[in-house]
């Protein structure tokens, strides 16, 4: 795997990713044209690019140059500049920005970006960078899907899939391309799953012409573990849903946990 592991299948990914839907608004909804805005993991600005065009500044980083790199080419195409928005390549879990910009009043990291990160150390200094970072009387989201029953019965659900049966078709101009997932591995306390999602691009005759992977980690966060992170290091939170519309913590698709300094 390449140090930007993200890069073979960035084009694919922009166009065939699935978001849970609401999120862009929800985020919108929390902004206003004096809001400060840190967006950790925007990869190729789909949330970004719409709240840059709605908050006063919007900060973005990510680790895959690739993926900035249509972020950037998405931000010139909006006409927003970088008195607007900003992004750059660092690592989420280890940054620090207090030397040369105000503190934020809005931390996000939107579509599930924290589960990949797998170790203790990392989920820490996330955790430390929020801090260090949210303004007084700001506040940090962060997402992950909820799981659906307990760890058993997930690595059985992602070990049936294969990479090539019980695939999405998504039409691309006159090609057809297909997504699968299989899971490689996954280790135990905390779950982390290993996911493999492969794009096989075939023309309209059905031939292939074109295939990329993408590999990631994806650590399991059940709710209460999810509010005892956020509650153990100190902050207090504002709000907790189970999806960006309008459903309950606990019932939706995803879980949703709005937060601020408890101080």
């Amino acid at each position: 795997m390449s140090a930007d592991y993200r890069q073979e299948a960035v084009a694919y990914y922009d166009k065939f990713s699935e978001p849970p839907p609401g999120d862009v608004d929800f985020y919108r909804a929390r902004v206003t044209a004096r809001t400060r805005v840190l967006e950790l993991g925007c990869g190729t600005g789909r949330v970004l690019v719409p709240l840059a065009g709605a908050a006063g500044y919007v900060q973005g980083l990510d680790h895959s140059p690739a993926m900035l790199a249509v972020c950037r080419e998405k931000l010139a195409g909006a006409g927003i500049d970088e008195r607007r928005a900003r992004v750059e390549v660092a690592d989420i879990t280890d940054f620090d920005l207090t030397g040369r910009m105000p503190r934020f009043d809005l931390i996000t990291a939107p579509f599930r970006v924290m589960q990949n990160l797998e170790t203790d150390a990392q989920v820490l200094g996330l955790m430390r960078c929020i801090a260090r970072h949210l303004a007084p009387g700001g506040e940090a989201i962060l997402n992950t899907f909820r799981p659906r029953g307990p760890a058993a019965e997930l690595k059985a659900r992602w070990d049936a899939r294969d990479g090539i049966a019980h695939g999405w078709a998504r039409p691309d101009g006159g090609d057809t391309v297909w997504i699968t997932e299989n899971c490689t591995r996954h280790r135990d306390n905390p779950l982390i799953v290993y996911p493999v999602v492969t794009y096989r691009r075939h023309d309209a005759a059905g031939a292939p012409i074109d295939e990329a992977r993408l590999e990631i980690a994806m650590r399991v966060w059940f709710p209460d573990e999810l509010l005892e992170l956020v509650r153990g290091h100190g902050f207090e939170t504002t709000g907790l849903f189970g999806g960006y519309d309008g459903e309950a913590w606990g019932e939706g698709s995803e879980l949703v946990v709005a937060f601020r300094r408890a101080d």
